[in-house]
């Protein structure tokens, strides 16, 4: 079943459900990746969506206000608060609709997982997150990793093997993200375990300047033991969207696996 909806006190929320016949055992919430609206980055909310209702889990994939369909109604608030609002609404959509499933897991890529994680901190209906290129962290490791990695590009640049596109001197980027400090991911990361939440990490190659191996995740917390809880899959040849459709293939397939394991 695919179905649009609106929701929010000013039912001024749009969104799309995908979910499978009968009673889902789980609900995913996938939250706007920035300005993209709810078909995600190369429509990959959309692949997730299709895949997922094949294993019996519900998702509901929506605008945040002003975004896509959805009407900017709460301006008086601040962003942060605003987005906390609306999350939340989209909680209690599926709630409503699918009152007999306790399982509700909320996420997305880059702003959308740092959203999604914000909300849960405070959301006990919440048993899950996914995290898609999220915040990350150096670490001791990170930096030998990293310099391995330029002197290879730069061995296949001689070899005029690689040439990477140059930027232009008066190129820039319209929005500057900001990624969450340390203190606020440690404090919400230990709160999730101690409230017996899971939470899932999926790292791409376009984290390579900050990420770049799967045990670093640990090692940014070093002071939390994860207790079987904080997971991570680690893509290094993969990029940040995932333009190719085998490069989705695979992300949806990681978040297939945490889902229905």
């Amino acid at each position: 079943m695919i179905e649009t909806c609106q929701f929010g006190e000013h039912r001024h929320l749009a969104g799309i459900i995908t979910a499978p016949a009968g009673i889902p055992r789980t609900i995913c919430i996938l939250v706007n990746a920035g300005l993209v609206p709810k078909l995600g980055p190369f429509r990959l909310y959309v692949d997730v969506a299709r895949r997922l209702a094949r294993e019996h889990i519900a998702t509901l994939r929506f605008d945040l206000g002003g975004i896509g369909d959805s009407r900017q109604e709460l301006k008086h608030l601040p962003l942060r608060e605003r987005t906390h609002v609306e999350i939340s609404s989209a909680v209690d959509e599926v709630q409503r609709r699918f009152p007999e499933t306790r399982q509700i897991v909320i996420g997305g890529l880059c702003s959308g997982a740092e959203d999604s994680f914000r909300y849960a901190e405070h959301d006990p209906r919440i048993t899950g997150v996914l995290l898609i290129d999220p915040f990350s962290y150096r670490t001791e490791g990170h930096h030998w990793r990293f310099l391995a990695y330029r002197m290879a590009r730069r061995a296949l640049r001689s070899a005029k093997v690689f040439e990477p596109v140059e930027s232009k001197p008066y190129a820039h980027k319209l929005i500057q993200y900001k990624y969450m400090e340390h203190a606020e991911s440690s404090r919400i990361l230990r709160a999730m375990i101690e409230r017996k939440a899971r939470v899932h990490f999926v790292y791409t190659g376009g984290q390579q300047s900050s990420f770049n191996h799967p045990e670093q995740l640990q090692k940014m917390f070093p002071n939390i033991a994860f207790q079987n809880r904080v997971t991570v899959d680690y893509f290094p040849h993969l990029d940040h969207t995932q333009l190719l459709e085998d490069d989705r293939r695979q992300v949806v397939t990681a978040i297939n696996s945490w889902l229905t394991h």
